[in-house]
């Protein structure tokens, strides 16, 4: 597949701002989402994705597979096979099942549910809404067996890359430098080329300074507007003559309900189908 060609500028920012995590998913999507920071302590993962990220997008720009091209990164006994990871579609095979975890004594956390091939609660939530905001009267009707694949419609990517298995587990001084390092690439030309981007952090962006101001950490957005009603509150930014569209939302970790997601696509859809001025009254 071909990339935007502000997509390998974004990489060299990145790695001018020593980062070697940039995202996942399609750069060539028009929904981008922003979270928080990644919930993971597996050494695995930290080693194979985070750590090889930037690296694997340079391959990618290389070669340019399509996304149809991407191997199932699980064998039959459903472990991982890491060589196959690509940020393009990470964890390809993943079904529409929520990772269920025993908690191990001074070990690392064990899947116990792993024959699901299961995702994480904000990946399930993130495909929900994908699904919704794509699908006639913007339903999800995904069964537990089915893939995720949200990664076609998204590119998705966090604020700090200090990562731990929960937010807590972070100390304050590394997610600041983390935020500190990576904050230019929210304002570059590849993030701004996004007609919809979710920012699922919660309360996250308003308890640290650097982020509370969204207007200056993504620029180009002018007014806003706040809704708390009995779905849920959620903050609607819009571009010039409302030509794009930021929504923060709640942390879709957290325990979310459907019909809250539902408000939120049936807000996004209109951009990413390409009629924005279907929205101007929602």
């Amino acid at each position: 597949m071909d990339f935007k060609a502000n997509f390998e500028s974004f990489l060299d920012l990145a790695e001018r701002c020593g980062q070697s995590y940039v995202g996942h998913g399609n750069p060539n999507a028009k929904v981008l989402i922003v979270a928080n920071e990644p919930g993971t302590t597996d050494k695995d993962l930290l080693e194979n994705d985070l750590g090889n990220n930037l690296i694997k997008w340079r391959e990618n720009l290389l070669f340019r597979p399509d996304q149809s091209d991407i191997k199932e990164m699980f064998n039959a006994q459903h472990d991982l096979l890491w060589d196959d990871l690509n940020p393009l579609w990470p964890f390809k095979g993943q079904h529409f099942s929520q990772i269920r975890v025993k908690m191990m004594h001074d070990k690392e956390p064990v899947v116990i549910n792993k024959d699901k091939r299961p995702t994480s609660r904000s990946w399930l939530q993130y495909q929900k809404l994908i699904d919704m905001i794509y699908k006639e009267k913007n339903e999800c009707h995904r069964q537990k067996e089915d893939p995720i694949d949200f990664f076609k419609h998204a590119f998705i990517t966090d604020f700090s890359a200090a990562a731990g298995l929960h937010s807590n587990d972070v100390s304050e001084e590394k997610r600041m430098e983390s935020i500190k390092k990576r904050l230019p690439m929210f304002g570059s030309d590849f993030i701004s080329c996004f007609p919809v981007i979710i920012v699922a952090s919660g309360h996250y962006v308003r308890d640290i300074p650097m982020l509370k101001d969204l207007f200056k950490v993504f620029p180009g957005f002018k007014e806003i507007k706040k809704i708390n009603d009995n779905f849920g509150w959620r903050n609607i930014h819009y571009g010039e003559n409302r030509s794009r569209i930021l929504i923060h939302t709640k942390h879709f970790a957290s325990a979310i309900k459907d019909e809250y997601l539902r408000q939120i696509a049936s807000i996004c859809s209109p951009y990413v189908l390409d009629d924005p001025s279907l929205a101007i009254h929602r």
